[in-house]
């Protein structure tokens, strides 16, 4: 077992990605650490790491799910602005494209599922202690623009993201544009999320497409419970 975690490191990204995009100071650190299959699709952007406590993988990419899902390649896409306020996870074979000029706020303890997918053309914020599953779709785009036959007006491509602390989403949730979810709020898996939630009593469950209040007063527990 331990063997194979050792092996499972992606030593060459690890190097690489921490001296390219880190001072010096930061990056003997080695604060980012790469598990499997890695590709660096554009690393023109900026990381910036805003944590007093810069330490030996604070930031893992690519690890995981690994034990559940096969090791596609995890994509990393920075033209924009990353920033790191703490300890992050981002999962296999997940995707994480920042565009030029758009930005990304990651709070402290955030964990990305595997498979997930974070696209950003303008600006998404993630608070603390959030949790995301599997296959979960992050999007402040459109990617393209509609039109209207009506009156010739297009719509707006872009609309950014808050996501508030202690939050967690199912697996397969889609995240849209313009979406604001407050903190202490649940999202059941498959549901779709649209809209501005902020006026949702604290402790709610959101579900369905598009997603909203199906149950008050729960939270998501994280601790062992033996019933």
């Amino acid at each position: 077992m331990f063997l194979k975690k050792v092996l499972s490191h992606n030593y060459w990204a690890i190097l690489y990605f921490n001296f390219k995009m880190l001072p010096f100071r930061q990056a003997i650190r080695l604060p980012f650490d790469f598990s499997h299959k890695i590709r660096f699709e554009n690393l023109s952007g900026t990381i910036v790491l805003n944590s007093s406590n810069i330490c030996r993988g604070m930031i893992k990419v690519g690890a995981r799910g690994s034990d559940m899902f096969s090791h596609n390649s995890t994509i990393i896409d920075i033209r924009g602005k990353v920033l790191f306020n703490g300890f992050v996870e981002l999962g296999c074979g997940s995707l994480l494209c920042v565009k030029d000029r758009a930005r990304i706020s990651f709070g402290n303890s955030v964990r990305i599922g595997a498979m997930t997918k974070i696209f950003c053309e303008e600006e998404i914020f993630f608070g603390d202690e959030i949790g995301f599953s599997w296959e979960c779709q992050i999007f402040d785009t459109d990617f393209h623009y509609m039109q209207s036959i009506v009156n010739n007006t297009l719509s707006r491509k872009t609309a950014s993201i808050e996501i508030g602390s202690y939050t967690w989403f199912g697996n397969r949730v889609n995240v849209m544009k313009g979406t604001i979810i407050p903190a202490y709020t649940t999202v059941a898996s498959n549901s779709l999320c649209n809209k501005d939630y902020r006026f949702v009593p604290k402790y709610s469950l959101l579900a369905g497409s598009p997603a909203k209040v199906v149950k008050q007063g729960i939270r998501r527990m994280f601790e062992r419970i033996d019933l």
